[in-house]
């Protein structure tokens, strides 16, 4: 079998498809990674006769996209991402997703949701008489959106929010994003010559032959009403990157040094719209008497407040599979990548959501009662200790936390979906187009 995985993002969106790529090679099949070149010697790092990368787009800095188009505002942030960095690439997704199925002869195509267009090109190509097989990757619950699910879309919402709110949200956000995409979308699309869609992007996530959504059941079980051949396969673990990572001797000398510090973090965007994050937890650690590691980002300048003991030590990147299990209280954004390792560490979780699905995913956090939210912009000295000082003194929430990580560490989800991709590919030949590749007046099908 030959697959080609298309993705774009952050490391969070694009570690779970170098987890699935080198999955599907260890099974014996080829699988090419298209992506932003800014991760070809990370993906590289990995390469293999089986697993390949390829550029999906010229290269383009994380750190540029972030400042530039506001991408982590938490109402603007959304938008930005979809009408100036989405919208106006589609033709280029669709066009050279077409030309990697064909240079790569590929039997399935498996992408991100956010790179719209990437479907259509099996649409628009016949390879062997009839098009490739369809995947997508869903990392966040909130691409299923479910009735049955108390997700949360909006930052001042509950944790436990009703049903009705629920349902106010989804119909708001539905008919947000349908009216912000389907009319460029589909004035693509028929240049194309293909059919236009209603809700563009609800059917990016629901309406490929093969539906994987990569969160842990924990987080959010299968629910009546999720996509027709869906799977929720569990997390999907991968986070080393060679080219920006601190060294395992200088971090394990750190932890070596004293107590189980606080890690601070804001992941591979949210380190880019930091502000004030970061001198904020240097002194909320120092006022709680705690160490801290903080995760700044590539090309970030640590705060002028580090004290000089070495007590709080500030590094560009490191793995959190190494660094979450030995911390004493995690603090992170919410990012879906980052909330994984969270939950797998074992350790209490504050959560500072910023922006898109990060609300949601702090929210689940709470919910398992293995830790606290802070939002992003509350963020001062005196809110971190209010917030910190009870995950350290509250043994509920390191019991609740220690409980849940065996459960979330036997998760494969990048070996259950090389199985779920597999298992398709070897149903029969290729298949036909479907209702959910039809025309606008009948709707795309919510199967």
């Amino acid at each position: 079998m030959r697959a080609l995985l298309v993705t774009l993002g952050s490391h969070g969106d694009i570690h779970p498809f170098i987890a699935i790529g080198r999955a599907l090679a260890a099974r014996g099949h080829h699988a090419t990674l298209a992506t932003n070149p800014y991760f070809q010697a990370q993906i590289e790092r990995d390469a293999s006769d089986r697993f390949a990368f390829a550029a999906l787009t010229e290269r383009a800095e994380l750190k540029d996209l972030i400042a530039e188009h506001k991408v982590m505002d938490p109402a603007r942030g959304p938008m930005a991402v979809m009408r100036k960095l989405v919208l106006p690439m589609v033709p280029q997704f669709a066009e050279r997703t077409r030309e990697l199925l064909r240079e790569f002869r590929a039997d399935v195509l498996i992408y991100h949701p956010i790179v719209i267009g990437a479907r259509w090109a099996a649409e628009l190509d016949q390879i062997g008489g009839s098009r490739p097989h369809t995947v997508s990757v869903s990392p966040s619950p909130l691409m299923w959106a479910n009735p049955d699910d108390p997700m949360v879309l909006l930052p001042h919402r509950s944790h436990q929010p009703s049903r009705a709110a629920v349902n106010f949200d989804r119909w708001l956000g539905r008919i947000f994003v349908r009216a912000m995409m389907d009319p460029g979308l589909n004035r693509i699309r028929r240049t194309l010559n293909l059919p236009a869609v209603r809700n563009n992007f609800h059917a990016e996530c629901t309406t490929a032959d093969l539906n994987l959504g990569i969160w842990s059941p924990l987080l959010r079980a299968p629910l009546r009403g999720d996509p027709l051949a869906s799977t929720i396969t569990g997390f999907c673990w991968h986070d080393r990157d060679h080219t920006q990572e601190a060294p395992d001797h200088e971090l394990e000398s750190f932890f070596r040094a004293g107590a189980a510090p606080i890690v601070f973090s804001l992941g591979s965007t949210g380190v880019h719209a930091a502000g004030r994050f970061f001198t904020h937890a240097v002194e909320a650690a120092q006022h709680l008497k705690q160490r801290a590691l903080l995760v700044i980002g590539r090309d970030q300048p640590p705060p002028a407040n580090l004290p000089a003991d070495g007590s709080i030590k500030a590094v560009a990147y490191a793995p959190y599979s190494t660094v979450f299990p030995r911390a004493g209280v995690v603090t992170h954004h919410g990012g879906a990548g980052t909330t994984a390792q969270g939950l797998r560490s074992g350790r209490p979780t504050l959560i500072t959501p910023m922006a898109h699905d990060q609300f949601d995913n702090a929210a689940r956090v709470k919910r398992l009662g293995a830790g606290d939210t802070l939002r992003f912009s509350k963020v001062t000295r005196d809110t971190l200790v209010r917030k910190l000082g009870p995950l350290f003194a509250d043994p509920a929430f390191a019991r609740n936390a220690a409980s849940l990580a065996p459960r979330i560490t036997t998760e494969d989800g990048a070996a259950r979906a090389a199985e779920l991709v597999e298992a398709a590919i070897d149903l029969g030949s290729p298949p036909q187009p479907r209702s959910g590749e039809t025309a606008l007046a009948g709707g795309v099908s919510h199967r």
